[in-house]
């Protein structure tokens, strides 16, 4: 199921001004398609035929039942409620809302999910378009399509370390996000970019010299945001930080 986009966005843009491809709107700005942006783009495409597969399988075998604890603790430090809108920065194919709290029921959510993947988006749609009321979007974490002051919840998982612009991209979660609400941005710690991508034939040429900072990605948190918190979650392998709009 797939709502109606316009609801959801900046005044000056229309929804019928925005491309569509399979049912996916597409807002690319090209000064944010560029650099480390464009080079996880490109990953990402490719590796979304083989994402869900090499998580459940090989990610299993690898790491038992790590990966979905650590995804359900993730989604549990937010404040779900039925008949909210979410919006889902970086959304992939859309495993997180697997791990969403089973009281909730998925299709009285209004779910927007916004990547810079076109590959990863259709296979979330794949996925995900019967189940929810799901609307997926072709954007730059660091130039979202959406009003002010729009979603009850706004989360990211999985990508951030590596954006050309954490700081502005975090302001845009902030932006979109209706005052008081609880917002999430998780990803993999350097022990766990050192210890998986950069040893995996499929990623590590994508890693060659790079670390994450995570002090530095604290320091991407708006001024403005109240009641922050870090937190490390699968034996160090992943962090999560949640702050609050005012």
């Amino acid at each position: 199921m797939t709502t109606d986009i316009s609801k959801w966005l900046k005044p000056s843009i229309k929804a019928e001004n925005l491309q569509q491809e399979n049912g996916i709107f597409v807002y690319m700005n090209n000064d944010f398609v560029s650099g480390d942006n464009h080079k996880y783009m490109k990953m990402y495409d490719w590796m979304s035929y083989v994402y869900d597969f090499g998580e459940k399988w090989i990610g299993r075998l690898k790491y038992g039942k790590g990966i979905n604890l650590m995804r359900t603790e993730l989604m549990s430090r937010l404040e779900w409620q039925n008949n909210t809108s979410v919006l889902y920065v970086s959304i992939g194919t859309g495993t997180d809302l697997h791990y969403i709290p089973k009281n909730i029921d998925l299709k009285t959510i209004d779910m927007v999910g916004a990547d810079i993947s076109l590959g990863m988006l259709k296979k979330c749609k794949n996925k995900w378009h019967k189940k929810t009321k799901l609307t997926l979007v072709q954007c730059p974490a660091e130039e979202l399509p959406f009003a002010d002051n729009t979603f009850d919840i706004v989360f990211h998982n999985g990508a951030i370390n590596f954006f050309n612009d954490k700081a502005r991209a975090m302001n845009e979660m902030l932006r979109v996000a209706k005052p008081g609400s609880k917002i999430l941005v998780a990803d993999e710690t350097a022990d766990f970019v050192e210890a998986q991508y950069k040893k995996s034939v499929f990623s590590k040429s994508y890693f060659e010299g790079k670390t994450v900072d995570l002090h530095e990605i604290e320091q991407c948190i708006p001024a403005s945001a109240e009641e922050i918190k870090t937190e490390l979650f699968w034996d160090n392998r992943f962090y999560g930080i949640t702050f609050r709009k005012k």
